[in-house]
């Protein structure tokens, strides 16, 4: 996987679908769409979607058999670390992707998987889109989802594929801070206003 601090790839892969590279990497699209869509999401919030999109339980909250406790400490990592590199004033945020020294065809895979997530996070938590870039942005990602290597990508891929791909996966994290940051206008949510999480998943 492309650059990440453990606590990143702890949290992607005991979320992931999958623990291969691609479920990883729709794991951090996942979480980054919730996020994004819903700057000021709260722990129960992002633990209800979560667990609807993966675990398609209706278990109660108090229902012991309900897996709430295996995944809390890694939501909330996944929670304060989105947040924080999506306002990052220096533009921190990375999609979480196979690193370079990956075959093309599973980087390309890895940067489907992840819009995928992020599609299916943003959706998820409802959030509406006023801005007409910030649309266009949307429209391709999705394109992006349902993208697929040649048969011989991994073929010594030329100097312009991975110009390309290198485009791609700068395209993407633009994409994703630029919805963010529409959100982020459509709720009137200033620098100062976003909430931190205290341990128990409550508000500061």
């Amino acid at each position: 996987m492309e650059s990440q601090s453990p606590d990143t790839l702890n949290w992607a892969l005991a979320l992931a679908p999958s623990r291969d590279a691609a479920g990883i990497s729709e794991a951090h699209g996942l979480m980054t769409g919730l996020v994004a869509a819903s700057p000021q999401i709260d722990m129960d919030t992002l633990w209800h979607h979560w667990a609807l999109l993966n675990l398609n339980s209706d278990l109660a909250a108090d229902d012991p058999a309900n897996p709430k406790d295996e995944f809390w400490p890694h939501l909330k990592a996944a929670l304060e670390g989105i947040q924080n590199a999506l306002q990052s004033p220096d533009m921190a945020f990375d999609a979480l992707v196979p690193a370079t020294d990956q075959p093309l065809s599973q980087r390309t895979e890895g940067l489907a998987h992840w819009c995928s997530g992020f599609l299916s996070g943003f959706g998820a938590s409802g959030g509406t889109i006023q801005d007409s870039e910030a649309q266009d942005a949307l429209g391709l990602l999705g394109e992006i989802a349902r993208a697929a290597s040649e048969p011989d990508a991994d073929d010594a891929p030329s100097e312009d594929d991975e110009r390309a791909f290198s485009e791609l996966v700068e395209f993407v994290k633009v994409a994703a801070l630029l919805l963010h940051d529409d959100r982020r206008a459509q709720l009137d949510i200033t620098p100062s206003a976003t909430p931190s999480t205290t341990p128990d998943g409550s508000h500061a």
